[in-house]
């Protein structure tokens, strides 16, 4: 039996990508390894997000012709789609894919076997329009908790970001493909669904019928045994009334929305090319909070953006300290060349990104603090995913870590178990049953 390993760099969207293709080798016969280990087949899905990404890329794909000279390397996602020449130029590499065709990439994996010759099949992905279908199985991954795309592409072209380029225009899936599959992961044994994208806020505005993620939403709450049902980042301007009232009225879609901000100024929104202020985010905020009580808020800023003043970045941290974050994803501002922002006037010192993220982090951690005491002597429900020597682990509804602790009583991956939380220790709310 042949076996192949898998490494992934990047988004949420990219591990869906990696766990699909894991599945279509599986259903081939092939035998998944750990990618450290010596394999017959390597699959690295890149990341281009940032030139990091890109370097970090191309270490991998180097280290896995170090494990086995003789394996062949297969090169997928953003990076080679955005640049599958220099992919190709490195030495091992036998297949580039872009990021569409991956659903075909075990029938190509055979093909190189039999001629031994280098492919590479990038599309222009500017001109694909369909959502190119590869489902997950269900045996791919032993989780308790499935990353579900949805919807492809993005027509947002913010300044600093070069994913439009990589992945093309708005692309949906179908829902009936989409029913199908969360179906198929409900009987595997998973309890929560994730549904994700690269713009999932938009699913459905190419569509012919025009679905929304409302729309997936109620269609998901009819599948017996589905627990929870959970959104990936959405932009803010794309959270419809209707969305909101699901959350409030419908226990099982968590209590939990990642909603981007960026930056905390509006000056630097515009120049970011972010479609929304700071007042229309904050509106939204409100009515949120106003409509599901306890709603926990996640978001990702970008620290050091080129034109970030001092006043601006104050800005922005008056805005995280009063909107009141669970969680932030702070991260330095790193030069993407081929987007606008590359090429701005006013790049900021990467000692200066360094402070200003670890000032936004420590805001974060006060804030998941803050959340976490709320639920102190209260009732949570875990959805058990995982196990060690000592503790179960999980997530509350409101995207919180939990453990409880192994006293004798046995539980499952995959049951969700409601107890007290009695402590909070660093991250994690102590739960006993």
């Amino acid at each position: 039996m042949k076996t192949v390993a898998f490494t992934t760099l990047g988004c949420r969207v990219n591990q869906y990508d990696t766990d699909a293709m894991r599945g279509l080798f599986i259903q081939r016969g092939y035998e998944p390894v750990n990618f450290d280990e010596k394999a017959d087949i390597y699959v690295i899905n890149t990341c281009s997000v940032t030139n990091m990404g890109e370097r970090k890329s191309r270490q991998l794909i180097r280290k896995a012709k170090r494990q086995n000279d003789s394996a062949k390397i297969i090169v997928t996602g953003c990076y080679a789609q955005l640049d599958p020449e220099t992919i190709s130029a490195i030495d091992g590499v036998n297949l580039v894919i872009g990021t569409n065709n991956r659903s075909q990439v075990v029938d190509l994996v055979e093909q190189i076997d039999n001629t031994e010759k280098q492919i590479s099949i990038v599309r222009n992905i500017m001109k694909e329009k369909d959502f190119e279908e590869m489902p997950l199985m269900g045996n791919e991954i032993e989780k308790a908790r499935a990353f579900m795309k949805i919807q492809e592409g993005c027509n947002n072209f913010c300044s600093f970001c070069i994913i439009p380029y990589t992945r093309g225009q708005l692309k949906s899936r179908k829902l009936d493909d989409i029913i199908k599959e969360a179906k198929r992961l409900v009987n595997h044994g998973y309890r929560e669904i994730v549904l994700t994208g690269i713009h999932l806020g938009n699913y459905g505005v190419e569509l012919p019928d025009r679905p929304t993620l409302a729309d997936v939403t109620k269609e998901l709450l009819k599948i017996d045994g589905l627990d929870r049902i959970r959104f990936g980042s959405i932009e803010s301007v794309e959270v419809s009334d209707e969305l909101v009232e699901l959350m409030a009225t419908n226990k099982r879609v968590c209590s939990h929305l990642h909603l981007p901000l960026q930056a905390g100024s509006d000056h630097i929104l515009r120049r970011m090319n972010r479609h929304y202020d700071l007042a229309e985010y904050k509106k939204l905020i409100k009515r949120l909070r106003d409509r599901i009580p306890g709603l926990s808020l996640t978001t990702d800023i970008i620290a050091g953006f080129p034109g970030e003043t001092d006043a601006d970045f104050e800005e922005t941290m008056h805005t995280v300290r009063e909107i009141g974050f669970t969680h932030i994803h702070a991260f330095p501002y790193s030069i993407r060349e081929g987007t606008p922002a590359a090429t701005m006037e006013n790049q900021v010192p990467e000692a200066v990104k360094k402070t200003r993220v670890a000032l936004l982090n420590a805001l974060g951690q006060q804030g998941y603090q803050t959340c976490a005491r709320t639920h102190l002597n209260g009732t949570v429900e875990l959805l058990i995913e995982s196990e060690d020597e000592n503790f179960y682990y999980g997530f509350t509804d409101d995207y919180l870590h939990g453990r409880i602790k192994k006293d004798g009583v046995p539980f499952e991956i995959g049951q969700m178990v409601s107890g007290k939380v009695t402590t909070i220790d660093g991250e994690y709310l102590l739960v006993q049953i």
